[in-house]
């Protein structure tokens, strides 16, 4: 094999040296400051997504905070408004209620009234009514017809 041939390494040297050199100042000279461009066009390209990315994060948990204190401070709203009106609505019955006591006391003492009235009523139909019988039963039983003011005199003392 020729290549392991100490007499031709030297000429193969030169050769290696001569296409590296063409290579190197042919392709990898033009090309390197070309990709350095787009590597480093791509890192400020990753660089501004990042940073973009970061303010739309900051953007977004602002608007998060935003939303989570305007839901706090409708919930607290909401459960003011609430007790408020469980409070209205507790005075509404309260008042409802004395409005109704009072009617009603109103309407016990009327008919307590009335109840007198009929007792005292039926006390006095009572009364002329066991006067009417009295009379009857002494007449019927021994023949005198009473006068009336004896009979009540009578039935007052039994009384």
């Amino acid at each position: 094999m020729p290549q392991f041939d100490q007499a031709s390494w030297v000429p193969q040297l030169f050769w290696l040296g001569l296409v590296f050199a063409i290579l190197y100042f042919a392709v990898v000279r033009p090309t390197l400051p070309k990709v350095g461009r787009v590597i480093d066009e791509r890192e400020g390209r990753v660089a501004g997504d990042l940073d973009a990315a970061e303010a739309a994060k900051g953007e977004a948990d602002a608007i998060r905070d935003r939303y989570d204190h305007g839901m706090a401070d409708a919930r607290r709203t909401a459960q003011a408004d609430v007790v408020a009106a469980r409070e209205a609505a507790a005075r509404a019955v309260e008042a409802r209620m004395r409005d109704l006591g009072g009617r009603l006391d109103a309407e016990a003492a009327d008919a307590a009234a009335r109840l007198d009235a009929a007792r005292s009523a039926a006390r006095e139909g009572l009364a002329a009514t066991a006067a009417d019988l009295t009379v009857d039963a002494v007449r019927r039983l021994i023949g005198i017809e009473p006068a009336p003011a004896q009979v009540e005199a009578a039935l007052a003392v039994q009384k």
